[in-house]
């Protein structure tokens, strides 16, 4: 997207070598102004002391960080690509039913719409966002004026391409 390839186009873009050389001729243009960071805290570490001025971060630590430091750090969610994380129950669990419960009870509008009040992630029923508070509303990346920017990682082309991407990518910071 940085190149100008459509949000839509992402993943058919990356899906060609001439799309991945692009990607990489990108990443060559930006190289020197790359901080690498290897946990949530230090995004925050570097926003806050001016060392970076934007930054890739958790949203729910954005939003921690506003509302405990009193900081102003805002989002942009153009662009930006959103996955749906799941619960899980292991087979033979001896707590089964309960988990059953707890996950149907964490699934309802109103229970879920709770959620940013403490911190910013998004809700996976729809119904909720209409009852958040709006003084959260937008800080949600399932905001409606958030996802409409936004696309979805596409688990399928990682599963194929993560391996040869990755490996370029470790050569290509090596340099």
């Amino acid at each position: 997207m940085a190149d100008g390839v459509a949000p839509k186009d992402v993943y058919k873009t990356l899906s060609t070598p001439a799309g991945v050389d692009r990607a990489f001729k990108k990443l060559d243009q930006i190289k020197g102004d790359v901080i690498w960071w290897d946990t949530g805290a230090t995004a925050l570490q570097l926003l806050a002391s001016g060392q970076a001025v934007m930054s890739v971060a958790y949203n729910g630590r954005i939003t921690g960080i506003n509302r405990s430091e009193k900081k102003n750090f805002k989002f942009v969610f153009p662009g930006s690509i959103y996955a749906v994380d799941s619960w899980v129950i292991l087979k033979g669990s001896p707590n089964k039913a309960d988990a059953m419960k707890f996950i149907a009870y964490a699934s309802k509008p109103d229970v879920q719409a709770k959620l940013p009040q403490y911190i910013a992630y998004g809700m996976t029923n729809v119904k909720a966002q209409a009852m958040v508070l709006a003084q959260y509303a937008s800080e949600l990346p399932t905001a409606p004026e958030n996802l409409k920017t936004s696309i979805p990682l596409d688990a399928d082309f990682w599963t194929g391409n993560v391996g040869p991407l990755t490996q370029r990518f470790n050569a290509w910071l090596a340099k």
